[in-house]
C-alpha cells in the first residue's frame, strides 16, 4: 500500500472517540487507567470522576483503600459522591442506602429488613494505587497485571500531578511524538527559557517496539535522545525541572499518562522522579511545597488556555504562571479545535513520528471495529535516554 493510500486510510480513522462501545473506548479500556492523584483523596472522602465519557464515584474508605463504584444510587438515582463514607462503604445522601467497595448494597435503613440486599448492587471496578496515582480498570473480564508500568528505580522522590486539557486526548499524544514543537511552543522566552540555551530542531525517526514506539531525536552535534510511547496512552521521557527549583533534583525520569474525560477534554497525569541527595532533601521539599502552593493559588491551566484561545489573554500575559509549560501545550493543542480535523492537514517530513503513531493506533482501532483481536503490547520497563 503506497503512502497516499495509507494517508487517506488514516484520515478516515476515528482517533478521537473514547466512549463505551467505540473502538477507541474499547482499546483504552483494555488497560489500567489513572483516575486521580492519590494525595488529593483524603480518607473518608468521596469524589465524582468523569472518565472516558462515563461518570463514576471515587472514595477512600476509612481503611485507606480507594474504591471506584457507580455514579448513582440504585434506589432513586442520586449522585453517590454527595453522600458520606462509612467504614469502607459509601452511604447515599438521599435515603442512606449503603454500598461496599464491590458495589453490593449492604444497608437500606428504611426498609424491612434493613440490612444487606443481595439482589441489589451498583457497578464496581478494580482499583489500585501506584506511583502516587489511583488506577482503575473499566474493561471486560479480568484486568491485566498490575502495575501497568514499573516504579522508578533511581531512588528519587516520586512526585505526581494532574492537569486538564481542553482538547481530545489523542491530539496531546501526537504532540508528544513531535519534538519540533518544543522550539516554537515553549521558547524563546517561554517555559524553556530557564534552560539557558537555544533549542534546536532535531532530526526525528520512529522505531516500532513490543510496547508501542520509540521516538529517536538527534541534533546537529550528534547528541541523541530517546522517548518511549507505551501504548495506549503513556509517554516515558527524561525532562528538566520546570518548577523554579533551579535544577534541584536533576533531569527527571517521567511518565505522562493521558486519560480522556470525554472526547473533547482529557486529564494529563505527570509522575516523575527527582533524585535529590539526602542532605538536600529538606530544603528541596520546602521549595517544592512552596511551588505547590503557588500552583494551588494560580488560575487553573485549562481556564487560562481557554481565555488565550478566546483572545481574552495572550501567552505573554501569563509568563509567571507556575504551570506555564502546560498552558503553552494546552493552547497549541486546543488551538487545533476540541477535536482536530485531520482531513485538512498538510503533513511534512518532520511529522514522521506522528504518522507512525497514527498507523500503529489505527491498526488497533480497525481490528477492534472488524471484531478481530489486536496486538498484545508488552512493556518490561525499558528506559528513555536523556541525550540533550
Amino acid at each position: 500500500m503506497n503512502d497516499n493510500v495509507v494517508n487517506e486510510t488514516l484520515r478516515s480513522v476515528d482517533f478521537a472517540s473514547a466512549g463505551p462501545g467505540t473502538p477507541g473506548g474499547i482499546f483504552l479500556r483494555k488497560f489500567w487507567q489513572p483516575v486521580f492523584v492519590s494525595a488529593e483523596l483524603a480518607v473518608g472522602k468521596a469524589k465524582p470522576i468523569h472518565i472516558m465519557g462515563e461518570h463514576f464515584t471515587l472514595y477512600r474508605g476509612e481503611s485507606g483503600i480507594a474504591h471506584v463504584v457507580g455514579f448513582r444510587c440504585a434506589h432513586r438515582g442520586t449522585q453517590l459522591s454527595t453522600g458520606w463514607v462509612k467504614g469502607d462503604a459509601i452511604r447515599c445522601l438521599y435515603h442512606g442506602w449503603t454500598y461496599d467497595g464491590g458495589g453490593a448494597c449492604t444497608e437500606r435503613p428504611a426498609e424491612k429488613p434493613s440490612g444487606a440486599a443481595p439482589h441489589i448492587s451498583i457497578p464496581a471496578f478494580p482499583t489500585r494505587e501506584h506511583l502516587g496515582l489511583i488506577f482503575a480498570y473499566f474493561g471486560e473480564g479480568e484486568p491485566p497485571a498490575f502495575p501497568p508500568y514499573p516504579a522508578f528505580d533511581d531512588g528519587g522522590l516520586v512526585e505526581s500531578s494532574c492537569d486538564r486539557f481542553p482538547c481530545n486526548w489523542f491530539q496531546t499524544y501526537e504532540n508528544h511524538t513531535d519534538e519540533v514543537h518544543v522550539a516554537f511552543v515553549h521558547s524563546p522566552g517561554g517555559s524553556h527559557r530557564a534552560l539557558g540555551r537555544e533549542l534546536t530542531l532535531p532530526e526525528l525517526w520512529p522505531e516500532d517496539t513490543p510496547f508501542g514506539m520509540v521516538r529517536h531525536s538527534r541534533v546537529a552535534d550528534g547528541m541523541e535522545r530517546t522517548t518511549l510511547y507505551v501504548f495506549p496512552n503513556v509517554m516515558r521521557i527524561i525532562i528538566p525541572p520546570f518548577n523554579g527549583l533551579a535544577g534541584a533534583g536533576g533531569w527527571r525520569d517521567t511518565y505522562v499518562i493521558l486519560v480522556p474525560t470525554d472526547d473533547e477534554n482529557h486529564l494529563c497525569f505527570i509522575v516523575h522522579s527527582a533524585v535529590v541527595p539526602q542532605a538536600e532533601q529538606p530544603a528541596y521539599l520546602a521549595a517544592q511545597a512552596a511551588f505547590q502552593q503557588r500552583c494551588a493559588q494560580a488560575r487553573p491551566t485549562i481556564d487560562v488556555a481557554r481565555d488565550i484561545l478566546a483572545g481574552k489573554l495572550d501567552l505573554s500575559d501569563v509568563l509567571d504562571h507556575p504551570r506555564l509549560l502546560v498552558i503553552e501545550d494546552s493552547v497549541a493543542q486546543g488551538g487545533q479545535g476540541a477535536i482536530a480535523d485531520r482531513t485538512q492537514e498538510v503533513l511534512g517530513r518532520s511529522d514522521i513520528c506522528v504518522i507512525r503513531l497514527r498507523r500503529l493506533i489505527a491498526e488497533e482501532l480497525v481490528a477492534i471495529a472488524d471484531g478481530r483481536p489486536g496486538r498484545t503490547w508488552v512493556y518490561e520497563g525499558q528506559k528513555p535516554q536523556r541525550g540533550f
